[in-house]
């Protein structure tokens, strides 16, 4: 937790990027049972923990100085947030537009606003490049409203409010489902995805508050948790979804998600490190969110420009046609990395330091 990363949790965040395209660029009869999704909900609860985690810091160190400091607190996340995540994503939405994205040049502001997710939604197939959206509106969604709850709140009700969070999510699946036919996506909904953003940030308060993540006892919670999101995701994918339970599903599956970050800080066996660690899999992490953002309007690129491939038929056309998503999707992505997320990084390290002189020596 002392370190600026953890090679680990980045090489997770490669592996779940990897997963989220072939979800959308395989076969369906390739992908088999596996739920390839969870890269989606992985992202989620990582954000939950990592900026729940800054936030505390934040609160910390204002606390510490001693005169106000909410209003500079929420005005330097913010900043930061629309640096880092914002300008990488409205440059691929641009990229999107180039390339003839149909629901992105039908619902501009929509996407723009980062309210696409509800949107998203309500429609009963997904959309020609930016389906995946929905997750990306969520996590802007989250930085305006999660800073002001740990700003905000006394210290002893962060806990009830986090956890009040992640009882929201099944509660909402469940009357969205129910009562709102014409949603068929309710898990794009915000208040939807609240147990895997409430989940990682619990983990960070705990973390924060002197919990070791190598402890044994979240080791038999979160193998129970994990198993029975096994047994519901069977049932779901059967098409015999378990009323009710159903609607835990993805709880169980954030305590999952929990239990394998804390065990990514705690330590992995060696050859779990040692894969998460490699060059490929450290370098595919350093570019995954331009990856994540590209990799779904990538296709529509190369309809353009290399039309060919999609003459050639059956398996060795979608393989081949794989195979050129991912390079093409490599390429952007670094591209946009080494022009975008790299001169921001700069600039956003910069501004620490200027902070840093400005306050002083603590």
């Amino acid at each position: 937790m002392s370190t600026p990363r953890n090679a680990s949790l980045d090489g997770w965040r490669a592996i779940a990027v990897l997963g989220v395209a072939w979800l959308h660029w395989s076969r369906p009869e390739w992908r088999g049972p596996v739920p390839f999704e969870i890269g989606l909900y992985f992202f989620l609860t990582l954000t939950g923990f990592l900026i729940t985690r800054i936030l505390l810091r934040e609160r910390d160190a204002g606390e510490a100085s001693g005169g106000p400091w909410r209003a500079a607190a929420l005005k330097r996340f913010q900043w930061r947030r629309a640096l880092r995540i914002l300008i990488p994503c409205y440059a691929a939405m641009l990229f999107g537009l180039a390339v003839g994205a149909g629901d992105l040049r039908g619902h501009p502001l929509l996407y723009f606003a980062q309210v696409s997710n509800f949107h998203l939604a309500t429609l009963p197939e997904g959309t020609d490049g930016t389906t995946h959206y929905w997750t990306l509106a969520i996590q802007q969604q989250f930085y305006l409203f999660w800073p002001l709850l740990v700003f905000l709140l006394p210290r002893r009700a962060l806990a009830p409010a986090f956890l009040t969070a992640v009882a929201m999510a099944p509660l909402s699946r469940l009357v969205l489902l129910h009562h709102f036919p014409g949603i068929p996506n309710p898990g794009m909904i915000t208040t939807s995805a609240l147990d895997f953003l409430g989940g990682g940030s619990l983990l960070a308060l705990a973390l924060h508050r002197g919990f070791d993540p190598a402890d044994n006892r979240l080791r038999l919670p979160v193998w129970i948790a994990f198993a029975c999101y096994l047994v519901l995701y069977s049932f779901d994918i059967r098409g015999h979804p378990l009323p009710g339970l159903r609607h835990f599903q993805q709880t169980l599956l954030t305590v999952a998600m929990v239990g394998l970050i804390a065990a990514s800080l705690a330590g992995l066996p060696g050859f779990i490190e040692r894969l998460l660690g490699s060059r490929p899999i450290q370098h595919l992490a350093k570019i995954s969110y331009s990856f994540y953002l590209l990799h779904n309007l990538v296709p529509l690129a190369l309809g353009w420009v290399m039309p060919f491939l999609w003459k050639i038929d059956g398996a060795t056309g979608d393989a081949t046609r794989i195979v050129a998503f991912g390079l093409g999707s490599w390429g952007l992505s670094w591209l946009s990395w080494r022009w975008i997320e790299k001169p921001i990084e700069r600039l956003r390290k910069e501004d620490r330091i200027h902070i840093r002189r400005a306050q002083g020596p603590s």
